[in-house]
């Protein structure tokens, strides 16, 4: 058992699936590809785009980093190797949001001067 079909190439306008006289034919026009991005997207409104996305991520992962924070330092029961990792666990999470919102208004502050 294997693969020992052949398929041929079918001219343009000779044939098709069906045996018919349409298959494929050539157009006279141009190809255009739409911009994915949008139209006169631009590096920094593409990044601007991406930081607003990571803001919307990393707000619900401080609630949930906070969260485990708390519970790290609950139930620490005078384990102070506990207490300070909870501590630090709370200290990363809202220094990681202080970046990404950091970020952000880099972003404003570059999209202002070059009045995008």
């Amino acid at each position: 058992m294997g693969f020992n079909k052949v398929a041929y190439a079918q001219p343009f306008g000779t044939g098709g699936a069906t045996g018919g006289t349409g298959g494929a034919t050539l157009g006279t026009g141009s190809a255009e590809i739409p911009n994915p991005l949008g139209a006169g997207s631009t590096f920094l409104t593409v990044i601007d785009s991406i930081i607003n996305y990571l803001i919307f991520i990393s707000a619900p992962i401080l609630a949930i980093m906070v969260l485990v924070a708390g519970f790290q330092i609950l139930t620490a029961r005078g384990n102070s190797s506990q207490i300070v990792a909870g501590k630090q666990t709370l200290t990363y999470a809202v220094i990681g949001f202080i970046v990404i919102l950091v970020s952000k208004g880099v972003a404003l502050i570059l999209l202002s001067l070059i009045k995008v």
